[in-house]
């Protein structure tokens, strides 16, 4: 199981079913808290591919296809949000959108693990 989680693409799949899962459980009826809840499984999606960083050896092949499906991973979610808005005309103001902001710390964070294994794997040669 954990093998096919390594995979960006099963990782970035699994977490969309996932969010799906949340949204249709702990959905509330206002706009926010379905933004809210797509925020929060998709933090726990940075988290997660994040830390598999310090686990691959594919040098920075991981970094590139881990953000750009992590993109779209952001597009099929927020399609997803509205759509699920719209059908079941949920009320709300719809600006808690901008959770999905924390998008820019993942390449921050992906950095900041591969410079970490790095420096781990140039002080253990010493």
């Amino acid at each position: 199981m954990f093998s096919y989680l390594s995979k960006p693409l099963y990782l970035t799949f699994a977490f969309f079913l996932l969010t799906v899962l949340s949204l249709l459980i702990f959905g509330k009826d206002q706009a926010e808290s379905l933004w809210n809840i797509g925020g929060i499984v998709f933090g726990c999606y940075i988290i997660f591919s994040s830390i598999l960083i310090l686990f691959k050896d594919s040098g920075w092949g991981y970094f590139f296809s881990i953000l750009g499906y992590s993109i779209l991973y952001l597009i099929f979610t927020g399609i997803l949000i509205q759509i699920t808005i719209q059908v079941k005309q949920i009320p709300g103001s719809n600006e808690s959108a901008m959770v999905f902001l924390i998008i820019l710390f993942h390449p921050i964070l992906l950095l900041i693990l591969k410079l970490i294994k790095w420096l781990f794997s140039t002080l253990s040669q010493k």
